[in-house]
């Protein structure tokens, strides 16, 4: 399969994304087929850390220059990101003729002027990895307007979807879309398993986002002050500023970064706040990563990679439910398996190579069902000509023309 990768990135939210995609291309290319990824840049960027270095990427970024007070507002700054998408959009518009891709593989996003027409004049799969009705309200009015009125033409173009949860899926089933699920993979190579140190306190580390309220960085906050025999790694960029001693703040941190300190942490947190958008399954790509590492996890939703285990605390999912008697059970948690690693079982069911071959499965079974698609709309326009020819051999007769050619 001729595969092109549609997507937008920048360097500075998307590093977890980058090396999700980098890690799919890689498998995709390992087992036969032709990839190549196209990224509408949000920033003033022509390379993509992590991505720009393959084969096959391009970075489309046709306004190469800033807003005047982008840099001072930040209302202007989200326009011109949203901008620079709309105009790189359409020079890569004019390239993909060139390229004649079997599948365009794009995972949801906002709207922009053109990309529904693309995604509709070629086979296309659209992943899914929010309900967007829930995530949206998050984001900024104007962006809110924007992406709800293209919200269903996108949809709509697009031939299958690939959701990560069964929840998600039932969403969108009614839109009558070949659909499968297929969760977040991961790389296992990738990242170092834990070294426990008996000789320190236990370290516990949350990735996330202080701007997505969803992923509760609050309340690993407050949890932190609730435990303070515990050393808290927050990974994150634009954390607020606070006075907790038992707190490190790292930032943003990118792939070898984060690589090095996963040894050193003894449990990962994963989101603790899916209510605030009235769901109940995710498969965060951070958790992905923390099961690599091999941590034993506390989460405050459902995975369907994950079964009950003695390594993996479910804590409840409104942080109201947090008393005296859960931050007791999480001390339990912590000293149990501060010393223990996941185990492979668990860590093999987000092995990255097991969910590609879904996905290249349910890539190969829609151009099949394209191709025949097309059979079956060319051969009714076919019989006309060929009743013609056959009417013409039998008037002729089979001394002029070849009989079995004709028929």
């Amino acid at each position: 399969m001729h595969i092109l990768y549609l997507v937008t990135l920048d360097n500075e939210h998307d590093a977890g994304k980058i090396y999700k995609i980098r890690d799919r291309v890689n498998y995709w290319r390992s087992v036969g087929h032709t990839v190549r990824v196209w990224i509408l840049s949000r920033d003033h960027e022509y390379a993509i850390r992590g991505l720009s270095e393959l084969e096959g990427v391009k970075v489309f970024n046709a306004m190469p220059f800033h807003l005047p007070l982008a840099s001072k507002l930040k209302w202007i700054k989200k326009a011109e990101r949203y901008l620079r998408q709309v105009v790189s959009l359409q020079r890569l518009y004019r390239e993909i003729e060139s390229c004649k891709p079997d599948l365009i593989y794009y995972p949801q996003h906002i709207w922009v002027p053109g990309l529904a027409r693309l995604l509709r004049q070629h086979l296309s799969v659209m992943e899914v990895n929010v309900i967007d009705t829930e995530e949206v309200k998050f984001t900024p009015l104007i962006r809110r307007w924007i992406y709800r009125a293209g919200r269903k033409s996108l949809i709509r173009s697009v031939d299958g979807l690939v959701c990560v949860t069964p929840e998600i899926e039932a969403k969108f089933r009614k839109y009558g879309k070949s659909s499968c699920v297929i969760s977040n993979g991961i790389d296992l190579t990738r990242i170092p398993l834990k070294r426990p140190d008996a000789t320190r306190r236990a370290h516990l580390i949350f990735v996330g986002s202080a701007d997505i309220p969803s992923q509760g960085i609050d309340l690993v906050i407050k949890l932190a002050q609730r435990l303070p025999q515990y050393v808290f790694h927050i990974v994150c960029p634009d954390l607020p500023a606070g006075k907790q001693q038992n707190i490190i703040s790292h930032g943003a941190l990118h792939d070898t970064q984060l690589i090095t300190l996963y040894p050193q942490i003894d449990i990962g947190i994963g989101t603790l706040a899916l209510f605030r958008k009235h769901m109940r399954q995710a498969c965060p790509l951070k958790v992905r990563e923390y099961i690599a590492a091999g941590l034993p996890l506390m989460l405050a939703y459902e995975d369907c990679d994950l079964p009950a285990d003695p390594h993996i605390l479910r804590l409840p999912d409104k942080p109201a439910d947090l008393d005296d008697r859960w931050i007791s059970q999480i001390e339990s948690f912590v000293e149990e398996n501060r010393m223990k690693r996941l185990p492979e079982s668990i860590r093999l069911r987000v092995a990255l190579e097991g969910k590609e071959m879904l996905r290249l499965s349910f890539f190969k079974g829609l151009i099949e069902a394209h191709c025949a698609h097309r059979r079956h709309e060319i051969i009714p326009h076919a019989l006309p000509q060929i009743a013609a020819d056959a009417a013409t051999v039998e008037a002729i007769g089979p001394s002029s023309a070849q009989t079995p050619m004709a028929v």
